[in-house]
């Protein structure tokens, strides 16, 4: 299963990597708590992906420190 990596402080992206599937329940995966399963969305020049774990969203750092949130969704 992907995951996606974020700083535990800062919530900052740092990148994508794949859970372990738990040796005692085939099946389940272990995510960290530094890391999600939602995947962040694309960003520009000059944007920086910040992840949210109490409301479970990336959102979009601009240069000027606007927040573009987006909602949690659903991966298929």
């Amino acid at each position: 299963m992907k995951i996606y990596l974020f700083n535990s402080e800062t919530g900052v992206y740092l990148g994508e990597d794949f859970a372990d599937e738990a040796p005692m329940e085939p099946g389940t995966f272990v995510v960290p708590p530094d890391a999600t399963t939602t995947a962040p969305p694309t960003v520009e020049r000059g944007q920086v992906l910040v992840f949210n774990p109490v409301e479970q969203c990336w959102g979009i750092r601009q240069r000027l420190g606007t927040w573009i949130k987006f909602p949690l969704q659903e991966r298929r």
